[in-house]
């Protein structure tokens, strides 16, 4: 599982370079699609005013902290990010990874000339350049697409670079997903400008110290300011309010557990204990070992004592985990509490939400199968009225145990796992609270 931390809605992988290398070498190994974005300060605030690109961010296979206010962030959060992972840093080295194993790169954008003295310099660092391409400047849908799409095709790349800029190589990769065969797409900004030289890199002193942007402010004074300005502006208007609530709210309770029940196709994880730190391995683990295509997955939040930002991280996590296997995905039992702790991280849109698990199932493809029970709608409104229906199920259970993790971080039941239903036959994550 991939650690990380939620800021103003956006899920930030915590990854070290060579963790992002290693899960790069195992996408393309692995054959399938995968996006990556590099962000910073101005993709979590063009999220926080864009649903679409938000979505799009979340969906992405690994986000990486670009800029150093993101990691800043994380450690005020109490869920600290090992490093900052820029692609200016990170091009380079996919050049020695290409060298080292024969992996072959696409350069999609930038100017022509930079495009062309970019790939000039990766194929002296060892790289195997597959192709290169510079779509002219103009809106998306201006692109000759079926051009674009047919030469990548032909070049047939392990790795696609993807130098448009924010949110324009996002928004390309994540529409073109379908028929990009590409095992890893990544959106570099301006990485292949300072690789050619064209932008000049802040010295090392003041990237470590995160201050390069106010080099680049210094050498684009006209461009980038109106855009600090307003990626300033906005982290003090949201970040100030995620944090005022991750600072507010009391840890209290154990340590996570999870307990895994099944209803029919409905796979229901039930969470208790504090939602933080190294026991959110659990989540994904047995979520990867339940969901399946056409099923449902709910997680119940009733018992949960403490919901941290590496929490809220871990939960967009098994959401994605869920829309690339087919699955629908609830959050169930959410107290008040923690439905004001996502709307002030500006997560609450990421999730659909319903009072109990009662109702997910009922909502679920199976339970809408079942004689009698009435399809309703499900929206991510956060829970401000409790439903008073019984909550009782004629479905089967077939499994009824509260999994935990051992020093390696494995799960398994626990000694006191009960495998049956209990009391009038209702699950355990379905009896009344």
């Amino acid at each position: 599982m991939t650690k990380g931390v939620v800021v103003i809605g956006v899920p930030i992988d915590n990854v070290s370079m060579d963790e992002t290398l290693r899960r790069i070498e195992d996408f393309i190994v692995e054959g399938s699609f995968h996006q990556i974005a590099t962000a910073n300060v101005d993709f979590l605030v063009n999220a926080v005013r864009n649903r679409e690109y938000k979505e799009i961010l979340c969906q992405c296979d690994l986000v990486l902290a670009d800029g150093m206010p993101i990691v800043w962030a994380s450690h005020l959060l109490g869920a600290p990010l090992a490093e900052r992972v820029t692609g200016a840093d990170l091009v380079p080295r996919l050049a020695q990874l290409s060298k080292r194993r024969g992996y072959s790169i696409f350069l999609l954008g930038a100017t022509p000339e930079v495009c062309e003295v970019a790939a000039g310099r990766l194929e002296e660092m060892g790289a195997r350049i597959a192709g290169k391409l510079t779509p002219p400047l103009c809106g998306l849908d201006k692109f000759d697409n079926d051009h674009i799409l047919a030469e990548i095709e032909k070049a047939n790349p392990d790795i696609l670079l993807v130098a448009l800029g924010s949110p324009k190589q996002e928004r390309w990769i994540h529409q073109h997903r379908e028929r990009l065969k590409v095992p890893v797409c990544i959106g570099v900004g301006g990485s292949l400008d300072f690789l050619a030289g064209a932008t000049p890199r802040a010295p090392g002193w003041m990237q470590r110290a995160g201050l390069e942007w106010l080099c680049r402010l210094w050498a684009e004074p006209r461009r980038l300011a109106p855009r600090y300005l307003k990626d300033a502006l906005g982290m003090a208007r949201y970040f100030s309010v995620q944090l005022a609530f991750n600072l507010g709210a009391r840890r209290s309770g154990g340590a996570l557990r999870i307990g895994v029940e099944s209803i029919g196709s409905v796979d229901i994880l039930s969470a208790s204990g504090m939602m933080t730190g190294s026991r959110l391995a659990q989540l994904e683990l047995a979520a990867s070992s339940r969901a399946s295509k056409g099923g449902a997955l709910v997680v119940e939040l009733a018992d949960v004592s403490y919901l941290g930002a590496d929490g809220i991280r871990a939960l967009a996590g098994l959401r994605r985990l869920a829309s690339s296997r087919g699955c629908q995905f609830w959050l169930a039992g959410i107290p008040q509490g923690f439905a004001r702790t996502l709307k002030a991280s500006r997560s609450e849109e990421l999730f659909d939400a319903v009072p109990s698990v009662f109702y997910a199932v009922r909502q679920s493809s199976w339970g809408r199968q079942q004689a009698g029970w009435p399809s309703e709608q499900v929206s991510n409104n956060f829970p401000g009225d409790e439903r008073t229906s019984a909550e009782k199920s004629p479905g089967v259970v077939d499994s009824n145990e509260l999994v935990d993790c051992d020093a390696g971080g494995k799960i398994g039941p626990t000694p006191s796992a009960s495998h049956m239903a209990v009391g009038d036959g209702v699950p355990l994550a379905m009896r009344k609270r």
